[in-house]
């Protein structure tokens, strides 16, 4: 047996609700205990590009809805209500993060995000109103990790086209797909705006980036 084969068992499997489960509820055992309302997703760096990017390049007031896939703690959402936003949606399927997400916003007298324990694939997404914008950082890679990738990966393409308001805007992050197999999954249903430049790195004479960071335009 081979030593990764032998260690198998013990990698952390992402995408299960059991996993993130037990991550919020050490974070939120933390944030009770020292103030620390844990880790932003791909760092502090990305979120803030995100958020240059939707000031720059999406053509939406202050005023206008904008949903977070997957918020987790919500700090992405926290720092768009600092700026001004006055109409943000937070959903995701565990619910130590929904609780974290929401004791760290009381924590900071944040009075513009509303967070919701929703699972994304499973519950109806008729039930949420519909969005200018919405943001994913993490959540499509997370979604990829299963089985049935495949076919959840479709479910999450048409619930967010769903979600958008007609000429929406989708901003993803992910870690797991380049550039341009992002444009290969969604380019049906969305155009390109934007591409963030994220971290580059060069390997065997070829260079990628550690991540992909796209804006895009339901068509």
């Amino acid at each position: 047996m081979s030593f990764d084969e032998d260690n198998s068992q013990d990698k952390p499997n992402l995408a299960t609700e059991e996993y993130w489960n037990d991550t919020y509820n050490v974070e939120l055992d933390n944030f009770k205990n020292f103030g620390d309302p844990g880790a932003e997703w791909f760092g502090h760096s990305i979120g803030l590009k995100m958020i240059k990017c939707i000031q720059s390049n999406c053509k939406i007031s202050q005023e206008d809805p904008i949903l977070d896939v997957g918020c987790g703690n919500a700090l992405l959402l926290i720092e768009l209500a600092k700026l001004g936003f006055s109409n943000l949606y937070g959903i995701d399927y565990s619910a130590p993060a929904v609780k974290l997400a929401n004791s760290i916003v009381e924590d900071q007298n944040i009075e513009n995000i509303t967070l919701k324990e929703f699972d994304f694939l499973t519950d109806d997404v008729k039930t949420l109103p519909t969005f200018s914008l919405v943001l994913d950082k993490g959540t499509y890679d997370v979604v990829s990790m299963d089985d049935e990738s495949k076919e959840k990966r479709n479910r999450y393409k048409e619930n967010i086209v769903d979600l958008l308001q007609s000429n929406g805007m989708f901003l993803i992050v992910s870690c797991n797909w380049t550039q341009l197999e992002l444009n290969a999954q969604f380019g049906d249903v969305f155009q390109v705006v934007h591409t963030i430049p994220t971290p580059s790195f060069q390997f065997g004479g070829a260079v990628g980036n550690t991540l992909s960071a796209t804006l895009y335009q339901k068509l």
